[in-house]
């Protein structure tokens, strides 16, 4: 520390400003990264919320955004979204979202997946479809107001 000190003292002032001029620079230059990335981040939500419709699942009072393009349904601690439920497999379904439009699929489950009371292999999904895994029912909904722009950072949701 003293040697840097030393080294500063010895430094006339004309050095001094521009060492003071090349950290100022930088530091505005870092702001400025800090400023796009948060501007980023939000054109990419809103780009997010165009692609995925703004779904979400509605089960048992509790709304669970759909904030990914692929969501694991199941009983298995690394589900997305967790249902503690012993009529649903581990992996019992896949959400995933292309352009817009969202489908499930069974992954070979005991339990089978149903929507809207028919059991389905792979079905595309509308607000107001009823998903049934095993004795587990949820609907399709869009996001709740409460929930639009937040984002959860707790892993697999347990229900």
């Amino acid at each position: 520390m003293s040697e840097l000190w030393e080294y500063l003292t010895s430094l006339e002032i004309p050095d001094l400003v521009l060492c003071a001029a090349a950290v100022l620079i930088l530091d505005l230059f870092a702001i400025a990264v800090i400023l796009a990335a948060n501007r980023e981040s939000k054109l990419c939500r809103k780009r997010w919320e165009h692609v995925s419709s703004g779904v979400a699942l509605q089960l048992r009072g509790d709304y669970f955004p759909l904030e990914a393009d692929e969501i694991l349904l199941g009983r298995h601690i690394s589900a997305d979204i967790r249902i503690a439920d012993d009529s649903v497999s581990r992996y019992h379904a896949v959400m995933t979202v292309m352009g817009g439009v969202w489908s499930i699929t069974d992954l070979g489950s005991k339990g089978g997946t149903y929507v809207n009371d028919r059991r389905v292999r792979q079905h595309s999904l509308h607000p107001g479809d009823v998903i049934r895994l095993g004795n587990v029912q949820m609907m399709v909904t869009d996001h709740p107001l409460e929930y639009r722009g937040k984002r959860k950072k707790e892993g697999g949701r347990h229900v």
